[in-house]
């Protein structure tokens, strides 16, 4: 599905994620090449200069609001842009995300990750996002972790470090399904917690 976008005319977004905070870290825009550059300009500028602060969906079936989503410091959020075949149904649209750079890289710092899928060809493929949530938490772990634990440690603290973001108010959009990994303070006491008491072992 499609949503239009209040702001702005002449586009239209299938994707869009928040942080747990509301603000906006994820947009997936479809329109012609100058609306989207428009957009992405809004963004940037400064209110006296036409600028936007928030991205408002709506129901392209009803006109209803989904959420007003505030953009927060543009500076943050980068750009990635493709055209589709000239002979699409819809003529010539580019496709662009807009993003925050925190999506690509963990940090360990704050010890926390996003995980994004794809609800209609990757939201049922429990061993690729099993996979790819236990390479998350490897790269933001303080302790080195075997790769035989994923089953046992996802198992026993998987509640406490993966958020589904469907279950929060600011639930994403259209077709992108987001995780939040964060490790707890607790998380090296548990793994050694585990390793003290046999449940993890070296083979």
């Amino acid at each position: 599905m499609l949503y239009l976008v209040k702001e702005l005319q002449d586009i239209f977004i299938d994707a869009c994620v928040r942080a747990p905070d509301g603000e906006l870290v994820f947009l997936s825009v479809f329109g012609r090449d100058g609306a989207v550059q428009q957009l992405y300009a809004s963004l940037h500028l400064g209110i006296q200069e036409g600028g936007i602060r928030q991205i408002t969906p709506l129901d392209p079936d009803t006109g209803r609001t989904l959420a007003a989503i505030p953009v927060g410091d543009p500076r943050r959020l980068e750009k990635y842009s493709g055209r589709l075949p000239r002979d699409n149904l819809f003529g010539n649209l580019v496709h662009t995300w807009i993003y925050d750079e925190s999506l690509l890289n963990p940090s360990k710092a704050t010890g926390s990750a996003w995980l994004l899928i794809d609800r209609k060809t990757q939201a049922h493929d429990v061993e690729s996002l099993e996979a790819r949530t236990w390479s998350l938490i490897e790269q933001l772990s303080p302790l080195p972790l075997l790769p035989h634990w994923r089953t046992l440690v996802l198992g026993m603290l998987g509640d406490q470090l993966v958020s589904n973001l469907d279950h929060t108010p600011h639930a994403p959009i259209g077709r992108i399904h987001a995780s939040r990994i964060a490790l707890t303070d607790s998380f090296s006491e548990a793994i050694s917690g585990f390793v003290s008491s046999g449940s993890l072992g070296l083979d």
